[in-house]
């Protein structure tokens, strides 16, 4: 607040509550935002664990079927090493 010499008290306090309202106003509105930001960051960590949750779930079916197919091929290419050697 800017402060005259000459300023009486009467203006002083006009220009005070005229400054304290509009200041708690924003103060609040500020507190506000920042309570809104903060559920949304609440949010996007449980979407993205959500998402993270899912995402492990796949690699792990992918890895398993994945794994399963591998077996298969690998026992598949043993019983041929085998049946070629018995057979030479």
């Amino acid at each position: 607040m800017l402060q005259h010499k000459g300023t009486s008290d009467v203006t002083e306090l006009k220009v005070r509550s005229a400054n304290g309202p509009d200041k708690s106003a924003h103060l609040q509105q500020l507190h506000d935002e920042i309570d809104k930001l903060a559920l949304l960051v609440n949010e996007a960590k449980r979407q993205s664990d959500r998402i993270q949750a899912a995402a492990d779930a796949l690699g792990d079916d992918v890895l398993v079927n994945f794994g399963d197919g591998m077996l298969a091929s690998a026992s598949a290419n043993d019983k041929r090493t085998r049946l070629r050697k018995t057979d030479s």
